[in-house]
């Protein structure tokens, strides 16, 4: 048993188009969080990895987006709440189907991209939780312990499974670093920051100041950054060691 899991956004294939290093990186993680189709992902590549996540013994997720498949659900919207519901009710019930498929459970969510950021609107989160319990009231929240998503999905009863995000950095603000095309990251520069978390309950920003960071349950990582399996290897060997 592992002290601390492992999550890996994947499922990001769309089509022709490769996206992640899924095969390499899936065995190496704990739970996978499939793309629903909406900013990629579509219905064999979600059941394939679905399969893949299963042959290793790794839990199913679902990780819906707004439908921005051009920006790769990093680019915000306009959207209503009762709009927004319907849209992560949508995926959730489509890759829950497909999932479920393969013979494995859709056992959380966790949104993408710019929607992840979305949700520090009451709003917002309001209306995710509001589609997990329609769609599946046992399914976990995959996000940050602090804010208004953690503060919701609890309030709702909502299982919450918190995160910290390996291999990106922290602004001053503590959000998150994205850059459009995703770059390699160095695996010391990972590991690093999670022995700083879990031995400091902080982290280094990437101005130089240092922030408060909660221990959280489960390490994310994203399978396409270029170098995604030395980074799932090294998150891997650190995670054991300290189990």
């Amino acid at each position: 048993m592992l002290r601390f899991g492992i999550n890996c956004d994947c499922g990001e294939s769309y089509g022709r188009l490769t996206v992640g290093q899924d095969e390499l990186v899936v065995p190496l993680v704990t739970s996978a969080n499939i793309a629903c189709g909406f900013h990629g992902g579509d219905p064999s590549t979600i059941r394939r990895t679905a399969r893949l996540a299963s042959q290793h013994g790794v839990a199913c997720g679902a990780h819906p987006s707004l439908p921005d498949l051009m920006g790769f659900g990093r680019r915000e919207m306009n959207i209503a709440p009762a709009e927004f519901a319907d849209l992560i009710v949508y995926q959730l019930g489509a890759v829950k189907a497909l999932i479920e498929a393969e013979g494995v459970r859709c056992e959380h969510v966790k949104p993408h991209g710019v929607m992840y950021a979305m949700l520090a609107r009451s709003d917002l989160a309001e209306a995710f939780a509001d589609a997990i319990l329609a769609v599946d009231p046992t399914m976990a929240w995959i996000c940050e312990d602090t804010g208004t998503a953690a503060s919701v999905a609890r309030r709702r009863g909502i299982r919450v499974i918190t995160e910290f995000t390996a291999d990106r950095a922290y602004d001053r603000d503590g959000k998150l670093v994205i850059t459009r095309v995703p770059e390699p990251v160095d695996p010391a520069f990972v590991v690093g920051q999670l022995r700083q978390v879990v031995e400091t309950g902080s982290i280094r920003t990437n101005v130089g100041t240092q922030i408060e960071v909660s221990t959280p349950d489960t390490f994310c990582m994203h399978s396409d950054t270029p170098n995604s399996p030395e980074i799932a290897r090294a998150i891997r060997v650190y995670v054991e060691s300290i189990s």
